[in-house]
Parts: C-alpha cells; sequence; structure tokens
C-alpha cells in the first residue's frame, strides 16, 4: 500500500467492523452482539454499530448516543457513551455484558521480524507441500475444514513447521507448530487468525506466520488487521514483536449468556 494514501481512521474502524460482522446496506450486522463501538486509538474518534436484530427505534437511539469525536479518554477507557448505551439497552432488552480488546493495522512493508521457522504458505507452486500438510491437521480443526483450508477455499493462510523436525520432503509428516490464516474478510479488509500449538508458544512462532500471511495479502490492497481481547497477552505479544500499530479498541456489548435472543 505504500504510496496509496492512508484513509482517515473513522474509515478504516468502520471497514474493521464490516470486515469481522457481515453488515447489510444500512451498516446493521449480523452476530451476537447488541452493539459493537469501534474507537480509535488516541480517543478521538468512534464509529458504532448495531445490530440488525434490534427494533429500528432503539438502534437509531443507540447510534445518536455516540457522538463521531467524543472527550478523549486514555488508550483502551471505557467511551463517554458506554453508561448511556448500557442504560438503554438494559432498559430494552435486560441485561448485558460489555468485551473489550485492542485491534491493530498491519502494514506489510513495515513488518522487520526474523523468521524463526521453516514457513510454507497458501501460495507454494509445490503440490508435495500442500500434500505433506494434509495430516499435519493440529487438532482444532475439522478434517472437511482442513482439506478446504489446504485448497485454498477458506482464504490465504501461512503455516510455521516445527523447525526441530525433519523435513516433510524426506519423506516425515510435517508437524504444524503455528498458523495464520483469514477468518473473514471483504473486499477492502481482512483479519488476521493467529494460533501456535501449546508446547511451542512465546518463541514468536505467531508473529512469524502472521508476518508471512500479511505478505502474502499485501498485492490484494486490502487493508489488514489483527485484534485480540483485553486479557490475552500472549496475542497482544506477537503485536509487538511485529511493531503492529495501534488503531483502536473494539467495545462489544452483548447479551448476558443466558438472555441471549
Amino acid at each position: 500500500m505504500t504510496g496509496i494514501p492512508m484513509p482517515h481512521v473513522t474509515d478504516l474502524l468502520k471497514a474493521e467492523i464490516e470486515v469481522n460482522w457481515p453488515t447489510d446496506a444500512r451498516g446493521r450486522f449480523q452476530g451476537p452482539h447488541h452493539l459493537v463501538l469501534a474507537v480509535s486509538a488516541d480517543g478521538r474518534h468512534q464509529v458504532p454499530a448495531a445490530a440488525a436484530h434490534l427494533p429500528d427505534a432503539l438502534a437509531a437511539d443507540l447510534l445518536a448516543a455516540v457522538t463521531p469525536r467524543p472527550t478523549p479518554a486514555g488508550p483502551g477507557s471505557p467511551p463517554p457513551a458506554l453508561p448511556r448505551v448500557q442504560r438503554l439497552l438494559e432498559t430494552a432488552l435486560g441485561p448485558v455484558h460489555i468485551t473489550t480488546g485492542p485491534s491493530y493495522l498491519i502494514h506489510p512493508d513495515r513488518i522487520r521480524h526474523t523468521p524463526t521457522a521453516p514457513v510454507v504458505r497458501s501460495d507454494t507452486t509445490d503440490p508435495a507441500a500442500i500434500e505433506s500438510l494434509r495430516t499435519a491437521n493440529p487438532g482444532n480443526w475439522g478434517t472437511d475444514e482442513w482439506h478446504d483450508l489446504l485448497d485454498g477455499k477458506l482464504g490465504p493462510w501461512a503455516m510455521a513447521l516445527d523447525p526441530a523436525a525433519p523435513p516433510p520432503a524426506a519423506g516425515h509428516p510435517a508437524h504444524v507448530v503455528s498458523l495464520c490464516h483469514t477468518p473473514c474478510w471483504t473486499v477492502h479488509g481482512a483479519e488476521a487468525g493467529a494460533w501456535t500449538r501449546p508446547g511451542h508458544r512465546g518463541r514468536g512462532h505467531a508473529a512469524t506466520t502472521t508476518a508471512a500471511w500479511s505478505r502474502l495479502q499485501a498485492p490484494t490492497g486490502r487493508h489488514l488487521f489483527y485484534s485480540t481481547s483485553a486479557t490475552n497477552h500472549s496475542s497482544r505479544n506477537v503485536a509487538a514483536r511485529l511493531g503492529l500499530r495501534p488503531l483502536g479498541h473494539l467495545w462489544k456489548v452483548a447479551p448476558l449468556p443466558d438472555a441471549a435472543p
């Protein structure tokens, strides 16, 4: 994206919402949450999105409660509109709970990371490399889903192989220690989905696969996002290793599990 003017932060926040939650022509999204509120890292801009399942009048009240330029708070602090949003929702629909986490913008050309393991990418031209991964499902993918991933049906991916294991080309099965895939995307953006096998965490493998994934995505021109929860310190360490630019925080207001519609 070098040489292309960077969109305004509110456009990026809107794009990230639309990447993570399918959004209709009204800007209303499908999903379990009542409201998603994206707040810029400096707290000066915010973009709300209301769920499609909400009554129109309630959705309008929620959106009206969120001003485009709030009074800035500290990074990651609750936005000023949140108490008003919570009151509106609880009055109309019952108790809610609120979760949050930081999001980052990935610039593939700005990442400086030394790979920690051999990497296979979904654009490999070596059929044997793909076939060596057929039996390498780390166990957290369904069998059909894993084959769909390898066949390119679920978007671009990058996988790190155990650097201590013999190369699969020597006839040994591949052993995937980390992968980054594309759990959701639109024409304008894509979200990174990173995972590392227990026992191999803390060694930089997730940063290795996320960097490889981002370079694979670079020619598409999509804005690349990396988001996590406030309590997922391992995931936040990946962002720190890669030097990712903080974009903002995503605040998600949802019904309590036992009160979900």
